[in-house]
């Protein structure tokens, strides 16, 4: 097996991230957002206060807070105080999230949480976090992010020790095909910014380091046709090819040999339907109550 080269992921390039992503939704991507939404709300109905008078709740990488937006409602009308920690390293995300707290405080909701933002990685939180000055939490979420941390399996055993009891470590990642395209785009190439795996992979490291862990799972199927991306001179199949492996100009900057296996991969695990090749972008949510 090759060893793999570092590389700059999409990650790396804004603007061509959101290019190809946007293209992606063009052709039919779309997240099933009501079962999002119905499985974020069950997942933070699973919070247990053990009575203590504020429920402490951690958000990484949460960016503008389209999710936390469900998140916030369901807390806010349970609890009667909430500490909201957010880790936002990117300053504009931070403070789309901020303009959104002022935006429903203004409408006279969410009184009842404190918000405190922290302009930083994940990492660099826990390396001055304390527990026994800043207390434990009730609740910890990391929705599509965990590819992004310095060391996330570490990070992730991390983040459930500083769980209270009965807390609630809910990560959220890709699965299935697309899972299986990372998998083999990892086997070429590695980013410290960018971990080609989904979750599988991050639930099989989990559960060596915490035997006894209580996992729930929950999985969402989104599947669009992906026929541009087997065709060389489409714009369009290439941004989208560009999105589904994470890497730039994938046809440009790709070997021959690599690129005919990646793509052969994604061909393998794509379902006919009529003339379109339908590809299976799915999601799927772990979340951990600690024992």
């Amino acid at each position: 097996m090759a060893v793999p080269v570092e590389i700059k992921s999409l990650v790396h390039y804004p603007c061509a991230y959101f290019k190809s992503l946007n293209a992606i939704i063009r052709n039919g991507y779309k997240n099933d957002d009501d079962k999002r939404t119905r499985d974020i709300i069950e997942t933070f109905e699973l919070i247990d206060s053990n009575d203590n008078p504020e429920v402490r709740i951690l958000a990484i990488g949460p960016g503008p807070g389209m999710s936390d937006k469900v998140i916030l409602d369901v807390v806010s009308a349970r609890f009667k105080a909430i500490v909201y920690v957010v880790i936002e390293p990117i300053k504009t995300e931070l403070q789309k999230f901020k303009d959104l707290v002022t935006l429903k405080t203004e409408q006279d909701q969410w009184k009842n949480v404190h918000f405190e933002y922290h302009c930083t990685t994940i990492e660099e939180y826990l390396d001055v976090y304390d527990s026994d000055v800043h207390g434990g939490f009730h609740a910890i979420h990391a929705l599509h992010c965990v590819y992004h941390f310095r060391y996330p399996h570490g990070i992730l055993i991390q983040l459930y020790e500083i769980l209270l009891k009965h807390g609630v470590l809910f990560v959220m990642l890709t699965t299935g095909q697309w899972e299986k395209i990372y998998d083999k785009v990892g086997e070429y190439y590695f980013d410290p910014k960018m971990h080609f795996f989904g979750l599988s992979t991050v639930r099989k490291k989990f559960e060596e380091r915490i035997k006894d862990a209580k996992i729930i799972t929950k999985y969402r199927a989104n599947m669009f046709p992906i026929n541009k991306c087997f065709e060389e001179d489409s714009a369009e199949g290439n941004d989208i090819l560009d999105f589904l492996t994470q890497i730039p100009d994938f046809r440009k900057t790709t070997p021959e040999e690599i690129a005919r296996e990646i793509l052969s991969i994604i061909k393998d695990n794509c379902q006919r339907s009529g003339s379109d090749l339908m590809f299976g972008g799915d999601d799927e949510d772990m979340v951990v109550i600690k024992t």
